[in-house]
């Protein structure tokens, strides 16, 4: 049967990341989540400069081209071979865009190093194209994906009565890439502090209002999906990742890390720290929270990826107290890292 019932539907999200080079869009979209595979389509050879970056998912599958039938067909594999709730990365559709404007003007016969005019079959070529792309992507999102797609950021300018008005800065892509996305945001750089700012058009998911300014962690487009939830503390800028790495066995209030501060975010020594909702019944049980949780930042599963990761030879923790101590530790190390790369 083709229907299904409203809310049977699991459909999964498009977003447009735009910005000025080196403001971290790569990075941002390639941060870790807490399952599943990232699928990344690499059409300007960069992902290779994510390797080794902290903070990046670890699943990652790459296919690198700039060939239309090349990026259709690997789409139709990522469907065949992925699963819901995994994520694609796009990365950039405008150099697809800028490739299939090159070829046409190649087929027209311009040259592609200087400002030509297309006509309009070749026009109509390029937005067939285009449209091929945008479909696929769409069909991904429908499928239970969650598709991100970076855009270089360009000033665009409209013929008026002789005179070119301009219109500010848009996606380097053509218009219709705007209609497919959930949410278009522009990412800031500002010396040590990255910030996302939904614009063009009003987002659909209910957590994000335009124009307003968002940290730029991948926790803010999943807040039920990302490794690092955003917390906002007292008094302070909205803190990137105040709590790193939700465990996917455990729920939030089931771990003891997330309940080492109290609500102005300040450290509690273990005997001033509130009760937990589910408290660990030991030590071991604590310890199988804690590589649940940090398992994937730390590289592991054993005691000496803690103490590699740590840079530190103190020996396993034997209470509960000393195993909340060791995710505080790594969490702490984990936003260093986050703060450094930003």
């Amino acid at each position: 049967m083709m229907f299904q019932r409203l809310d049977e539907l699991q459909t999964g999200s498009l977003y447009i990341l735009t910005g000025r080079a080196g403001a971290g869009k790569s990075h941002l979209a390639a941060s870790a989540r807490r399952s599943g595979t990232l699928w990344v389509l690499d059409t300007e050879g960069a992902a290779q400069n994510l390797q080794g970056k902290p903070g990046i998912h670890r699943r990652i599958q790459v296919v690198q081209t700039l060939s239309l039938r090349a990026l259709t067909q690997a789409m139709t594999e990522i469907q065949e071979q992925g699963k819901p709730g995994d994520a694609v990365l796009l990365d950039s559709i405008s150099k697809v865009f800028q490739a299939m404007r090159a070829y046409a003007q190649q087929r027209a016969g311009n040259e592609i190093n200087r400002k030509t005019i297309i006509d309009y079959d070749e026009h109509a070529s390029v937005n067939r194209n285009m449209q091929t792309v945008y479909t696929g992507l769409t069909e991904l999102k429908q499928a239970g994906f969650h598709v991100i797609i970076i855009g270089h950021l360009a000033r665009k300018y409209r013929a008026q009565e002789g005179n070119l008005l301009d219109e500010g800065l848009r996606v380097l892509a053509d218009e219709q890439i705007a209609y497919e996305a959930d949410a278009i945001m522009l990412v800031e750089r500002e010396e040590d502090e990255r910030t996302m700012v939904p614009i063009i058009k009003p987002p659909r998911p209910a957590h994000l209002k335009l124009d307003q300014r968002y940290p730029a962690v991948i926790a803010t487009l999943y807040p039920d999906l990302a490794q690092q939830p955003v917390r906002t503390r007292k008094g302070s800028k909205a803190a990137a990742s105040d709590v790193i790495a939700e465990s996917v066995a455990e729920p939030m209030d089931e771990t003891a890390a997330d309940d080492a501060a109290n609500s102005n975010g300040q450290y509690l020594a273990p005997a001033t720290r509130p009760p937990l909702a589910n408290p660990p019944r030991d030590a071991a049980e604590a310890e199988r929270r804690f590589f649940a949780r940090y398992g994937d930042i730390i590289g592991g599963t054993e005691w000496n990826d803690v103490q590699r990761y740590l840079g530190s030879l103190q020996p396993r923790p034997t209470t509960i107290d000393d195993w909340i101590a060791i995710a505080e530790a790594v969490r702490d190390r984990s936003r260093e890292a986050a703060i450094a790369a930003a």
